[in-house]
């Protein structure tokens, strides 16, 4: 009697087997996309916080070297260059004359009707004003949101005086700014078209916020805010979620 030859077991998948390792490398790369797409967003709030607190102090700095008046001028619904779809511009300005911010009779170069777009600096003879530097902020990244930490919400002592329930506390309908004076003190003004408002009475300080652009990233919750407190001129980052 012919012995019965023995069949080796089959090397590889089967089909079912292989449709069952395709579905779980499908459902993985969703997760994993999942998570990417939730965490690029949140990593472009938590840098362009950390830059702009960084182009605060540098402002700071550079009046108290300078003995020149240095202000950080937002402006939250302007785009910046290569920055489609995204809105948020900030502008540090070296006022080498002492009037961007009441007229600027003497350089020619005022707040109220200073354009973005142009970076212009005052001059007038030896006396030189100048744009120190510019900041965009990222896509999905926005000033806000407009209640920021909540209606009549406030930091512990000794921040307890610093307004925190608007998503920029001394800005008007069109932006705000931050002036350094050259001891390093902060005063705050507002900007509603070409009307300038200020200083305005913030003696403790002011905070501004970053939050998710809630057309880019609706899903999105959380916030940095950035207080700036008047008399020393110091900038806090306050994690908001």
């Amino acid at each position: 009697m012919t012995p019965r030859r023995r069949r080796e077991p089959s090397a590889g998948f089967t089909l079912i087997e292989l449709a069952v390792v395709i579905a779980i490398v499908a459902i993985l790369s969703t997760i994993a996309y999942s998570s990417l797409a939730r965490n690029k967003p949140r990593a472009n709030l938590a840098s362009a916080a950390v830059e702009l607190q960084a182009l605060l102090h540098e402002a700071r700095q550079s009046a108290l070297a300078s003995g020149e008046p240095v202000a950080v001028l937002f402006y939250p619904g302007y785009s910046g260059p290569g920055t489609a779809g995204a809105t948020g511009y900030v502008i540090v300005y070296q006022d080498a004359c002492f009037d961007f911010f009441t007229g600027g009779g003497t350089c020619g170069v005022a707040y109220g009707t200073y354009d973005p777009a142009l970076l212009a600096a005052g001059t007038n003879g030896a006396l030189q004003s100048a744009v120190l530097d510019t900041m965009s902020l990222p896509t999905g990244v926005a000033v806000g949101p407009a209640a920021a930490m909540g209606a009549g919400a406030r930091l512990p002592a000794p921040l307890a005086g610093v307004p925190v329930d608007a998503a920029c506390a001394f800005c008007g309908t069109t932006g705000g700014a931050v002036r350094f004076d050259p001891r390093g003190q902060a005063s705050f003004y507002g900007l509603s078209g070409t009307t300038v408002t200020g200083p305005l009475p913030l003696t403790e300080g002011a905070s501004l916020s970053l939050g998710f652009d809630p057309a880019v990233a609706p899903d999105m919750s959380g916030q940095r805010t950035l207080v700036i407190l008047s008399a020393s001129g110091a900038v806090q980052a306050i994690n908001g979620g």
